[in-house]
């Protein structure tokens, strides 16, 4: 095996890997590696030729576009026991679409797409679990075009505190995050300026909904910040009706 045999255990325990037969693992493990990058190095570029996908060990790895002026947007940030890159093993371009980049030093897996989806023909297990891991990616991305084009800034921010806190109400404790990242690449993940980001902690802050030590951000009124995401959810009923309607008809 190109791996050591240490790793085995770490990444047969992953959802994509642990449905395939010994056999088809050993293929996969004899064309895989572990490779360690710097911080803010480049793992590939847009375009680049996409003929392996990767698994984070430890660190953290930021995917993002760049504009023709140079902005930068995050679309996506991975940490420890996090894949990405799979799905372009399907495309038929065959090219990485965004660029990658570590936010500080990191190992990762590194697996050859075309000999995985060659072992994909013979696990069926294998496939409905990614297709299960696209199909929540593809959710979460749905998810973020509509706070994009639907909610303000301070309503992703909140709802991306809410949905990313750590319930220590058990131990007498306050929900908390702790920020995996830097504020700035957050806000670019966000889609907010680093400016207006700074501006909502500080806001939210001011008014006690949230206390802010270093990395740590201490939700201190969960009733409070829930209602200012709560106020924005909306729907038509009727829809649903309808809904039920056609379903009563095709039954």
């Amino acid at each position: 095996m190109v791996l050591n045999s240490l790793f085995y255990k770490e990444i047969r325990s992953h959802h994509l890997f642990n449905c395939l037969s010994d056999e088809c693992f050993e293929v996969i493990s004899h064309h895989s590696g572990l490779l360690s990058l710097k911080k803010n190095e480049i793992l590939f570029e847009c375009g680049y030729e996409a003929s392996h996908f990767f698994l984070v060990r430890t660190g953290q790895i930021s995917l993002f576009q760049t504009s023709l002026d140079g902005n930068e947007k995050i679309v996506d940030i991975f940490g420890p026991g996090q894949t990405f890159a799979e799905t372009s093993m399907f495309i038929d371009s065959k090219c990485y679409q965004v660029n990658a980049r570590a936010t500080c030093d990191t190992d990762l897996f590194y697996f050859d797409s075309e000999k995985f989806k060659s072992q994909l023909y013979l696990s069926s297990e294998s496939c409905f679990s990614m297709m299960a891991e696209m199909s929540n990616r593809l959710k979460n991305q749905t998810q973020e075009i509509i706070e994009l084009s639907i909610h303000d800034a301070q309503y992703r921010l909140v709802n991306y505190l809410l949905e990313n806190s750590c319930d220590q109400t058990q131990n007498s404790c306050l929900p908390l995050v702790k920020l995996s990242t830097t504020k700035s690449i957050l806000a670019s993940r966000l889609s907010i300026t680093p400016e207006t980001f700074s501006r909502i902690l500080a806001r939210l802050k001011k008014q006690e909904l949230i206390t802010i030590k270093e990395d740590i951000i201490v939700l201190t009124d969960l009733d409070k910040l829930r209602r200012l995401v709560g106020c924005c959810m909306s729907g038509d009923l009727n829809n649903g009706s309808k809904l039920r309607q056609i379903l009563r008809f095709t039954a």
